[in-house]
């Protein structure tokens, strides 16, 4: 249980905090690094303050007793300290004086005291339920750590799948930190009502700890010397190191296949934590007891050679991807098999090193006894040295060696590093002969060598898929792509990947398909529609900001309106050095003098920056993937409504095609929840629509647009995307808010304690095609009888513009109708509007307020 609400707790700690700081690499970074920091300060000194305690077990059990219920009670009043330091976190933001380097170093001081005292009660509960578990045995060191720290190992990988697979789903952030606030009261109860007398007297084990004692003395070896012990000391803290930032690394190259979604990390830490559980829980029946250094040293050379001998298995990630991607988008997937498959990927590339690890700790409890004298110094001083090799993995992976060697290399030469450190061990205490160094390192080199020829650990970008980790969509030819530019960044690894048949363009980050520029019409529509509708329909923009980077478009079309300073947000500085294979569509955005780019978290950025904005443009990854929650919540879109100017405009894409039809629903109720008048827009696009969002009513200004149009830039990049005259930007108005069929108000609201969109049936299953449609027609249908309001006309223009919208409604709709059946589409199919559309108006009055189903067989009402 303990190991199980220790995990939950982190989970959770990290998504508020987050919140508060941003969810950029340093602030992850930061908050890991602190919650580890506390560990290993709570095992280093919860070492030290049993000292003052006796070896009656009943004092041992009802201090852990107490350890765990007062870590629940602290994180019960959590999200209070944690709404204290918000209101000081503008002092912060002062004391940075501008330095992100500065600010980065409060932030992890901050998170770090504001969990201290929970994550230093959760370290120091190893040395004491280890010293009333050992006692003063050493022999039972072992075997009695194996069974703890493996049991509180899988205990963790329970806390993991219970927190991001139904907790947080069904309970939200705050019913999910209740249940573990009652685990941990729960383990105060049982142990404060312990007694000693209600379990087997630990004499009564003597004869066979006897026993064990006596037949390990065939097996024993001489304990080793000071030097040996530090360097063993040494190589255990390594080996922290090494599985932290393979950890880090085997995530980075498994979100491909798996997809970048809160259950794929779940899965990846769950199965990392199996691993070391499992290894540390069975390591006794594998390796037994006695000659424990040589046994400690061989592990440590196994895990490095698994380590290395799955670098090659890399090669095939892309073949992988492929094959998951057939399964995930076959008419015949299921949510169980998606996660069947998913988690044999991972289990298969981590289960055997993460075996090893697991296996590492008890030995290493064992041989250090020399160096710190008692069991529970022993105990905490060794957990503290695995951690703090833990936090330098967090911190030196992806701010340094992804970087400098990328995740190849780096998984190279950490593993490389650590069969080196091994072999010297071994070579130091078998006997410390010239013999013996030339033959391990001899060996260890052959090995090396082996894997560099067949998988060579740098990264090639010469083709996509082949020695990188650019994505190839099912169904296309390899042949028919082109690798542009590839890199494995500290955040993200990004492509840019060219159709040479098109000409189109796309960047992946981490594997999905961020965006694709095109010279074809609606190749890059939405996103340049995105910059111009807000725009239109300000009357005169002065300030805009724009957040998520991508290609550029968006950000590029709001800075060519002239007059206007632009503030760009992109969370990934890399992405940025991607833009210039896209400035055919960007227009050179970053060397304009009007834009000034902030590299931070959209969500933390809009919560302190001081400006206001005439008009906002949000374009995050899918809704559905891990974090964006972050950017669709009321509480994001409250922020957001508050950096407005009066008469402010607020746009957000909602992609009906990456999310199921209840996403939708949520999303858009939600957006209405916080912004009194919303509008949808589309640009010829029925897979992605665009909100808006006001305080006020919006008016298409006729005036307005011609205005805009005398402007030759401005007016080829409304042509790009089929804008050639007010008619054709009426059409890209959808309906309005009075208009929506009420069904869609009926919806949950996202917010960031009930985090829905992470928890998405699409994120298993994806969306079919007719529930795309569904989603966009549900829309399209509140636009019947419903034009937008317009000025800048006459009424006899205003007739004429009136008229032109609704037979531009019956043309959308009769897609729809003669794709599935529905009302009047034989007077569709022959182009008879009017007839068509009185079928439709009469459907839609039969039914009500209830939205439409489709099917092969037709249209029909939805059941209340």
């Amino acid at each position: 249980m303990s190991g199980w609400t220790s995990l939950t707790y982190e989970l959770l700690w990290i998504k508020q905090i987050t919140l508060l700081i941003g969810g950029t690499l340093y602030a992850i970074s930061a908050v890991l690094c602190a919650f580890m920091a506390g560990l290993a300060m709570g095992a280093w000194g919860g070492a030290r303050i049993l000292q003052r305690f006796t070896d009656k077990p009943v004092r041992l059990v009802r201090l852990y007793g107490v350890l765990e219920g007062t870590i629940g009670l602290y994180a019960l009043g959590f999200p209070f300290l944690l709404h204290l330091v918000e209101v000081g976190y503008p002092l912060l933001l002062a004391l940075s004086l501008g330095s992100d380097t500065l600010l980065h170093f409060w932030e992890f001081v901050l998170c770090t005291l504001l969990m201290l005292p929970a994550t230093f009660m959760m370290g120091a509960t190893l040395p004491v339920i280890g010293r009333w578990r050992i006692g003063d045995r050493q022999d039972r060191i072992f075997t009695d750590l194996s069974v703890l720290y493996g049991i509180n190992t899988l205990g963790a990988m329970g806390g993991v799948l219970y927190t991001q697979f139904g907790g947080t789903r069904f309970l939200g952030i705050e019913g999910t930190l209740y249940s573990a606030v009652a685990l941990n009261l729960l383990i105060f109860a049982v142990c404060w009502l312990w007694r000693a007398d209600e379990t087997p007297d630990r004499k009564q084990h003597t004869p066979s700890l006897q026993k064990q004692s006596g037949s390990a003395k065939s097996k024993t070896e001489s304990p080793p010397n000071r030097g040996l012990a530090w360097l063993l000391l040494f190589l255990f803290f390594f080996s922290g190191m090494v599985a932290l930032s393979s950890e880090i690394l085997w995530t980075r190259v498994l979100l491909f296949p798996l997809g970048h979604s809160l259950y794929s990390f779940a899965i990846i830490l769950a199965t990392f934590l199996f691993g070391i559980g499992l290894g540390s829980l069975v390591a006794e029946k594998i390796l037994g007891t006695g000659n424990w250094v040589t046994k400690f040293i061989s592990v440590e050379i196994a895990v490095a050679a698994l380590g290395l001998l799955a670098i090659p298995a890399l090669d095939f990630i892309t073949v992988w991807t492929q094959e998951l991607d057939r399964l995930f988008y076959d008419v015949d997937a299921t949510a169980v098999r998606t996660l069947w498959m998913r988690s044999l990927v991972a289990f298969g590339l981590m289960i055997l090193p993460t075996f090893g690890f697991g296996m590492i700790f008890p030995l290493a409890g064992h041989i250090h006894f020399n160096l710190f004298g008692t069991v529970e110094r022993t105990l905490g001083n060794s957990y503290a040295v695995n951690t703090v090799g833990a936090i330098a993995g967090t911190v030196l992976t992806p701010f340094l060696f992804v970087p400098l060697l990328g995740i190849r290399g780096s998984l190279f030469a950490l593993f490389g590093g650590l069969l080196f450190l091994a072999v010297t061990a071994w070579t130091w205490h078998s006997g410390k002969t010239l013999k013996r160094f030339v033959t391990g390192y001899a060996t260890a080199a052959f090995l090396l060598g082996a894997v560099w020829a067949v998988s060579p650990p740098m990264a090639s970008t010469h083709t996509p898929g082949e020695g990188n980790l650019a994505r190839i969509e099912i169904d296309t030819p390899s042949g028919k792509l082109k690798l542009l530019d590839y890199e494995e960044g500290d955040f993200s690894t990004l492509s840019v990947v060219e159709d040479t048949r098109s000409g189109g363009r796309t960047l992946y980050v981490d594997g999905f398909s961020t965006a694709t520029a095109s010279d074809s019409l609606g190749g890059s529509a939405y996103m340049q529609a995105m910059g111009l509708v807000p725009m239109l329909l300000h009357p005169d923009p002065k300030d805009a900001l724009v957040m998520c980077f991508g290609t550029g478009n968006t950000l590029g079309t709001v800075a060519a309106f002239p007059g206007v300073s632009v503030d760009g947000v992109e969370i990934d500085r890399n992405v940025l050095g991607m833009a210039h294979w896209f400035e055919r569509w960007n227009h050179h955005v970053l060397d304009k003098p009007n834009v000034d780019i902030h590299i931070q978290d959209a969500r933390r950025f809009i919560r302190w920056t001081d400006r206001r904005y005439d008009v906002i443009t949000l374009e995050p990854m899918s809704p559905v993937q891990a974090g964006v929650n972050n950017l669709y919540s009321r509480e994001f879109y409250a922020e957001a409504r508050a950096r407005l100017k009066r008469g402010g405009i607020m746009m957000q894409w909602l992609p009906l095609h990456l999310v199921t039809p209840e996403d939708a629903r949520a999303i858009l109720n939600t957006f209405q929840a916080e912004f009194p008048h919303v509008s949808v827009w589309n640009s010829f696009l029925t897979r992605i629509v665009l909100l808006v969002g006001t305080e006020h009513p919006l008016k298409l200004d006729k005036r307005r647009f011609d205005a805009v149009s005398q402007n030759q830039s401005l007016k080829s990049l409304a042509e790009d995307i089929g804008l050639y005259s007010f008619i054709d930007f009426m059409d890209f108005y959808i309906s309005g808010n009075d208009a929506l069929n009420p069904i869609w108000k009926k919806a949950p609201a996202v917010t960031d304690d009930n985090r829905m969109l992470e928890h998405s049936d699409a994120v298993l299953v994806p969306p079919l095609k007719r529930e795309t449609d569904e989603s966009f027609l549900n829309l399209l249908l509140a636009r019947v009888g419903k034009a937008p309001p317009i000025t800048g006309v006459t009424e006899r223009e205003a007739v004429f513009y009136e008229s032109q919208f609704r037979l531009r409604t019956a043309q959308r709709l009769s897609v729809f109708s003669r794709r599935y059946q529905g009302p009047g589409h034989t007077q569709f199919s022959e182009k008879n509007y009017e007839s068509a559309m009185r079928r439709v108006r009469a459907f839609l009055k039969k039914s009500g307020d209830r939205a439409v189903r489709l099917s092969e067989g037709g249209w029909r009402p939805a059941r209340p």
